[in-house]
C-alpha cells in the first residue's frame, strides 16, 4: 500500500505546471530567495555584456509559501 501511495504521489508531483514559462526571446538564468541580489546579478550581467537587458520576476505560489525572484535575461 505505501508504495502504491509513493507511486501516485510522484506521479502527481510530476504532472504540476512548470514554475515558469521562458517569455519571447528570454532565458530564465537563476531563481533566488532575494529580489536585491536577482537585481544586482542582472544589472552586473547587463555591465559585463552578457545579456542586453534583464528583469526579476516575483512569484509565489500560495498565502503562506516564500516568494522567490527568477532572474529572466535578453540578449539582442
Amino acid at each position: 500500500m505505501t508504495a502504491v501511495a509513493l507511486a501516485l504521489g510522484g506521479l502527481v508531483g510530476f504532472s504540476g505546471t512548470p514554475a515558469a514559462a521562458d517569455p519571447p526571446g528570454g532565458t530564465l538564468r537563476n531563481v533566488y530567495s532575494d529580489g536585491q541580489f536577482c537585481n544586482s546579478y542582472g544589472s552586473e550581467g547587463v555591465r559585463t555584456g552578457l545579456w542586453s537587458w534583464y528583469y526579476c520576476e516575483y512569484r509565489q505560489y500560495g498565502p503562506n509559501a516564500p516568494g522567490f525572484y527568477f532572474l529572466w535575461t535578453f540578449t539582442y
